[in-house]
């Protein structure tokens, strides 16, 4: 069963017992999935644009799996709710980015999932020339609800291919790499 967390005003966490990796060493790292809406309004591009509104994904570590020392070094408060840790540790670290939209082309997804929000889709081209479709939204409420009933759901399927996902280079190293090091304080 997924658990879904507000951790401030455009920022939803959610978690799965079932969602978890094990490391070389044969720790087993609890995971969870950062969504953030981010408006574009006013960048490059998007001056005038009326949906400028698009969520951002990233696998984090459960609290529970951090290293004491990356708990230490990311904790703003001196006994942080597991909530507040969560988001110290996104804001610090950040995560493993991971395009929902991927599991299914924004397009084809549009049959129920339109009606949850008002929205738009866009082809983009990403770093690595390929065109990729991205939700945009009007209003970060509009992304947030739409990602409670859509996104947070269709997270269960990276899961599925997880090893696939974090496999994936991140410009230093991959996304082991990346949860090795705040699961063990491991830094590069």
């Amino acid at each position: 069963m997924v658990a879904v967390f507000q951790l401030d005003e455009k920022t939803v966490y959610a978690e799965d017992e079932e969602w978890r990796c094990e490391l070389e060493d044969g720790s087993v790292v609890g995971l969870g999935v950062v969504f953030e809406a981010v408006d574009l309004a006013g960048t490059r591009g998007f001056e005038d644009e009326e949906y400028s509104v698009i969520v951002e994904a990233e696998i984090v570590p459960w609290p529970e799996s951090l290293d004491e020392e990356v708990i230490l070094e990311v904790s703003e408060e001196e006994n942080p709710s597991r909530e507040r840790l969560i988001f110290d540790l996104y804001r610090h670290h950040g995560g493993v980015p991971v395009n929902i939209d991927a599991l299914q082309p924004a397009r084809a997804s549009c049959g129920a999932s339109a009606f949850v929000a008002d929205q738009v889709v866009r082809s983009q081209k990403t770093a690595s020339g390929q065109t990729i479709e991205v939700r945009h939204f009007r209003t970060v409420e509009d992304a947030l609800r739409f990602t409670r009933e859509f996104y947070v759901i269709m997270a269960s399927i990276v899961f599925e291919f997880l090893d696939w996902v974090l496999d994936q280079p991140l410009g230093h190293g991959t996304g082991w790499e990346k949860i090795r090091s705040l699961s063990k304080g491991e830094f590069s």
